[in-house]
């Protein structure tokens, strides 16, 4: 018969720390937006800045194959990439670009010469270098344009090794057609050289991440990578281009582009699939920020009450909550607190944004659970056309996602009293950061969790606020800017007059 020994036992994985680590995720629910806005505007990253780096990569794989095949290759792969990436930073300083590769180091280490004003490209570059302009050992290519150059079918990897596909060769010949020879010469000769001066960063000029000459070949391909319908069919980045245009022209801050579409859809109601899909985004946004409101809150009773027991970190934050619900004693349950409140989704989210800025994390709960109620307000009156959307895209399962999230903080718990409401809304953010940060844990060591149990004490590990994600905004106007729709303080140009006025026309 087997015997169990004390020596036999492991401790689980999640028993174990190896300390503890941050991230911007600590409830789990922001990849239900990620998926959105990945749909919404595929082919691009938040980290993808200029759309140039596309077509030059493909150019330079292109030139690193012939070089290769006659037999005089001396650099890696890697190396040849990288010195290209740091070359086009120092061809881009001083020309108030962000999103530059290596710009910083561009920027700061100038004092790197190899001699007569010439900047050691190759002790700047090369991965195999102590201090250089990028760590990860293929560049800002492999760590950051990569996905995207695979997603248009122009490169692949095989091996630690990248290749053009046809379409890439394509791309590649058409910057041949659009650069003069004698500059295209110049920046090789840089690269396996390793060396640049003053003088040839303004010859190079023209390869510029903002210097693609509008109907040159390179344009017209790039153009229509980024505003023609995509390989599958879908047009919501096409769509997008046009809204973004549509706003400019109405002088919308990009900064408040997404606020914009989402108000605008409300009051117009357009049959642009695109429009639609922001509108979806922002409600999953507004319903995450209120969910995080809440764990910060949490998180700061924790603080607050000196790492006390579960049962009365509870008892005391649910107490401070009732306080604050005057005349919402009068309801019995919170489906007639529901259908009592009426307020603009945008106004109340603002109003949960200006609490937790001012560090009013009580009243934030508050307004974050009215807030949920306007959401599934308006999850109700459109039901069909989020369910339709969710299910066409594949976002069901995802974490957060507005249907089920608005079922698991609202809908089940519409005929409860608000007292116990609120009890069982604060258990649940703790319990669902629980498990996500064990989740994420995998096998690692490195503990997720921003507050933990011992000897049924809550003891906070550190205060996380609520953040939103990046919808890959300003990496769209920052394409649109350098394909020449817009002009740096976003006035429309006439290409993106033209653009306009031929749209849904073709």
């Amino acid at each position: 018969m087997a015997q169990y020994k004390i020596s036999n036992i492991t401790d689980l994985y999640w028993a174990e720390n190896d300390g503890f680590k941050s991230g911007r995720d600590p409830m789990g629910i922001q990849n239900s937006s990620v998926a959105t806005y990945g749909w919404l505007l595929r082919g691009m990253t938040n980290l993808t800045g200029h759309i140039r780096y596309y077509s030059l990569y493909c150019w330079l794989l292109s030139e690193y194959d012939s070089i290769e095949q006659q037999g005089t290759v001396a650099l890696h792969q890697y190396n040849f990439l990288r010195r290209a990436e740091l070359i086009l930073a120092f061809i881009m300083k001083g020309q108030n670009m962000r999103s530059v590769v290596g710009a910083d180091f561009a920027q700061n280490r100038c004092d790197t010469i190899l001699y007569d004003d010439v900047y050691d490209i190759a002790k700047g570059a090369d991965y195999g270098e102590k201090e250089k302009y990028w760590a990860f050992k293929s560049g800002a290519f492999g760590q950051y344009y990569l996905g995207s150059l695979i997603y248009y079918n122009l490169v692949k990897i095989e091996s630690g090794r990248f290749y053009l596909l046809t379409k890439g060769k394509e791309l590649a010949q058409a910057v041949k057609d659009s650069v003069d020879e004698e500059i295209r010469s110049l920046m090789l000769e840089c690269i396996t050289e390793g060396g640049l001066s003053e003088e040839e960063i303004t010859r190079l000029l023209p390869l510029g991440l903002n210097a693609i000459n509008p109907n040159s070949s390179e344009w017209i391909f790039l153009n229509n990578l980024l505003t023609k319908e995509d390989s599958n069919g879908l047009t919501l980045r096409r769509e997008t281009v046009y809204l973004m245009l549509t706003a400019c022209e109405s002088e919308v801050p990009i900064s408040n582009f997404v606020t914009h579409i989402f108000l605008e859809y409300k009051q117009l109601r357009r049959s642009i699939p695109a429009a639609f899909g922001w509108y979806f985004y922002y409600l999953c946004e507004a319903l995450h920020y209120g969910i995080e409101s809440i764990f910060c809150y949490v998180l700061d009773c924790i603080d607050k009450f000196q790492n006390p027991p579960v049962s009365v970190l509870l008892d005391n934050a649910v107490d401070d909550l009732v306080m604050l619900l005057n005349d919402e004693q009068q309801y019995k349950s919170i489906d007639e607190w529901i259908k009592d409140y009426h307020a603009e989704i945008e106004w109340q989210l603002s109003e949960v944004k200006r609490l937790v800025k001012g560090q009013d994390y009580a009243k934030s709960v508050i307004e974050s659970l009215k807030l949920f109620w306007l959401l599934y307000q308006e999850f109700q009156q459109n039901q069909t056309a989020i369910m339709d959307f969710e299910q066409k895209y594949d976002l069901v399962r995802q974490r957060g996602i507005l249907s089920e999230g608005l079922k698991d903080y609202v809908e089940r718990y519409v005929s409860l009293p608000i007292r116990t409401y609120l009890e069982k809304v604060l258990r649940q953010v703790m319990n669902e950061h629980t498990f996500v940060a064990i989740k994420k844990m995998e096998n690692s060591y490195l503990d997720l969790r921003k507050f933990i149990l011992e000897n049924g004490c809550a003891i906070l590990v550190e205060m996380r606020y609520p953040n939103e994600t990046n919808p890959r905004i300003e990496s769209l106007h920052n394409f649109l800017v350098d394909l020449g729709y817009l002009k740096i303080d976003n006035t429309t140009t006439p290409i993106a007059k033209k653009f306009l006025s031929e749209y849904g026309k073709e």
